[in-house]
């Protein structure tokens, strides 16, 4: 028992619990910044998230990780971007260039960027024709 108290009076005890403390007091706000940082970056009150963490440290950090958005804003901007990109491109019946992959219509006989050849013209019809075809579907004519 002597030997306890003895080394509860020592001063590595002392500093063992004055950087114990320091460790708490910096995870704490490391804890708040985190919370502020990751609410502002899914679009929810950092504000509200870091008063709630600041006030009550674990269980506050507990509920945001619970109720936060499961995805950034940026990511969700970025996704509904590339699906209105793909809705138009499937409206306006775009297509991306084989060679160099810039957009072209669907009816381009050759790539006007990189001028690689699509399609074969219908000799009769003038209509466009994939280039593996021996015999126009439209007129029936040899190619």
């Amino acid at each position: 028992m002597e030997a306890i108290s003895t080394f509860m009076e020592s001063s590595i005890f002392k500093i063992f619990v004055v950087m114990f403390q320091l460790f708490i007091v910096v995870f704490w706000f490391a804890q708040v910044g985190w919370t502020y940082r990751d609410a502002n970056l899914r679009a929810t009150s950092g504000t509200y998230w870091g008063a709630v963490t600041f006030f009550f440290p674990v269980f506050g950090l507990f509920v945001y990780l619970l109720l936060r958005p499961p995805e950034f804003a940026a990511d969700k901007r970025e996704r509904d971007l590339e699906i209105k990109t793909k809705q138009a491109m499937l409206r306006n019946s775009l297509l991306n260039c084989p060679a160099c992959h810039k957009l072209i219509e669907k009816e381009f006989l050759l790539c006007p960027h990189c001028r690689k050849k699509l399609k074969n013209e219908c000799p009769k019809c003038n209509k466009a024709l994939n280039l593996s075809w021996t015999i126009c579907p439209f007129c029936k004519s040899q190619v």
